[in-house]
């Protein structure tokens, strides 16, 4: 799969069938210039208009914006529902965190979570192959809240999403407060594009944090 960052929370994931799923499509409030994308599948992590935007979204798409099991051939995507804060949705509402699953690999995109996973949750996504995972803090989890959940969840590959760039236009904190907290435990690797092509060959032994450009 080719997975792509948009900036933001935003990613497409290009399958090896040709399947496109676009997650949590911004809009240009949020401060980066929207792209106009003919994909397949849509999922929504909840209704704040940094995730869900989708006018610049082409194509007979599939919207999902519901927990539960929801299946397109090969591609099976599971959503469970979290809070967006510490107080029970009570200030920022609802989340859905999605797994993507397709041909041995896992992908856990975390939307705008907002409090620490409760066990049950953990279980169902305890060793993903990739985590995308929000580490601005302050609308989110923040940098150590992130990486106590990445030592709970264990994944192969870490990808931080929804912090501060010269772009965003959101009160959230820069990538380096993460990077100076996971620096000890894991391998960063700037990859210098804003893409990854991945399959479950290419995986290695060692969990690493891949910051990724944005287009």
């Amino acid at each position: 799969m080719v997975i792509e960052w948009r900036g933001h929370s935003c990613f497409k994931i290009t399958l090896k069938s040709g399947l496109r799923i676009l997650l949590d499509p911004y809009s240009a409030e949020a401060g980066y210039e929207p792209q106009d994308d003919e994909v397949d599948v849509v999922t929504v992590s909840h209704s704040h208009y940094d995730h869900n935007d989708l006018s610049h979204v082409k194509g007979n798409y599939t919207l999902v914006n519901t927990p539960g099991i929801h299946t397109f051939g090969e591609l099976t995507i599971e959503g469970y529902e979290t809070w967006h804060d510490h107080s029970q949705g009570a200030h920022r509402g609802k989340n859905i965190v999605y797994q993507f699953s397709v041909r041995g690999i896992r992908v856990c995109h975390m939307g705008d979570i907002g409090c620490f996973p409760d066990e049950d949750l953990l279980g169902k996504i305890c060793g993903a192959d990739i985590l995308m995972i929000p580490v601005g803090g302050n609308l989110t989890i923040d940098a150590h809240e992130a990486l106590s959940i990445c030592e709970r969840i264990e994944p192969n590959i870490i990808i931080p999403m929804h912090f501060k760039t010269p772009d965003s236009r959101l009160d959230i904190a820069p990538l380096h407060e993460f990077l100076e907290a996971v620096g000890r435990e894991y391998d960063v690797s700037h990859h210098g594009q804003c893409y990854l092509n991945i399959d479950k060959a290419s995986l290695k032994k060692r969990t690493r944090v891949v910051v990724m450009e944005y287009l």
